[in-house]
């Protein structure tokens, strides 16, 4: 093909590129495109390993809170007692059950002197790092007055254990206690008690349930001024002295009803031999209504039964 054919062969050629819309990439645009791409990849990876490290950070943090977790419940269990005392006339029984978060809830029965005993309930507002603080700060303002020569009464206890907490440890917090405090006279079978803002407790006598809620004052930790009345109740051989936390009476089925007083007073009156069959009543009723569901709060119930003259002595029993 001679030059002059050569040339009109690519003329002819131009004019069929011309015809079509091509368009050629450029040198410049094929490193640019890949360059983006190895960005993406890069994006990508760094990417990736952050989701690993956050998942690690996840994991420890996880082993964190179950440590802390532990470390709360160890707490909160060194406050109970492992075994109630054996008081001279009574026959005791205690139900305690916690949430899988530390919860708030107290119970004490320790001897003031050789016929005497402090017989303590309480319950702080809240679970958790905040409640388990409060308690063992409150179970040491407690204990620091029973380890007094001549220990106040009940009321006067109250009222020492409030001013610390209203003016120094929970100003401001929003936290609060709610306790029943009672001293009881072994020889004369006198109980002698008052109350911060705590479910008022059970006397049981033959069938008839008594709400002992003559004397209320406000939560500990509310008012510095707070002032706690208090009240005598005369024990009779064969009565049954109930002090339970709201974890009772409030406790909900899957239809949000409450357990309430009256489903408490119905499992009281029922005929039961002993303290021990009777908080087995009370546990069973509260089971029985939340039908599985687990507890909403701390649920705590203890029961002094008075023996009759006479009677042995029995093991005091924990459940």
């Amino acid at each position: 093909m001679n030059q002059q054919s050569h040339n009109k062969s690519l003329e002819g050629r131009d004019v069929r590129l011309q015809g079509i819309d091509v368009i050629q990439p450029s040198r410049a645009a094929v490193p640019a495109e890949m360059q983006r791409s190895r960005s993406r990849t890069q994006i990508l990876a760094a990417t990736t390993d952050r989701v690993l490290e956050l998942q690690e950070q996840l994991r420890c943090a996880r082993n964190q809170l179950a440590s802390y977790g532990k470390t709360l419940f160890a707490i909160q269990r060194s406050m109970i007692p492992q075994q109630l005392p054996e008081v001279p006339g009574l026959d005791l029984a205690v139900h305690f059950t916690e949430l899988e978060e530390a919860g708030g809830d107290l119970y004490d029965v320790s001897p003031l002197g050789p016929e005497s005993w402090a017989v303590v309930i309480a319950d702080v507002s809240g679970h958790g790092l905040a409640a388990t603080a409060i308690l063992a700060l409150t179970h040491a303002l407690g204990h620091s007055l029973q380890e007094q020569g001549t220990p106040p009464s009940p009321g006067a206890a109250l009222a020492l254990v409030n001013g610390a907490l209203a003016t120094r440890y929970l100003v401001n917090s929003g936290q609060f206690v709610t306790a029943l405090a009672g001293w009881y006279e072994a020889r004369t079978r006198v109980f002698k008690y008052a109350s911060a803002g705590h479910p008022p407790p059970r006397l049981i006598r033959g069938d008839e349930v008594r709400r002992l809620d003559g004397v209320s004052g406000v939560p500990l930790g509310v008012d510095g001024e707070s002032f706690y009345e208090e009240a005598v109740v005369q024990l009779e051989p064969g009565d049954r002295l109930v002090l339970f936390t709201d974890g009772i009476t409030e406790c909900t089925n899957s239809a949000g009803e409450l357990f309430g007083d009256q489903r408490l007073d119905e499992a009281l009156r029922a005929p039961t031999d002993g303290a021990a069959e009777l908080l087995e009543r009370v546990v069973h009723s509260v089971h029985a209504f939340r039908a599985g569901l687990p507890p909403g709060d701390d649920e705590t119930c203890l029961v002094a039964a008075v023996k009759p003259i006479g009677a042995p002595e029995q093991v005091k029993v924990r459940s």
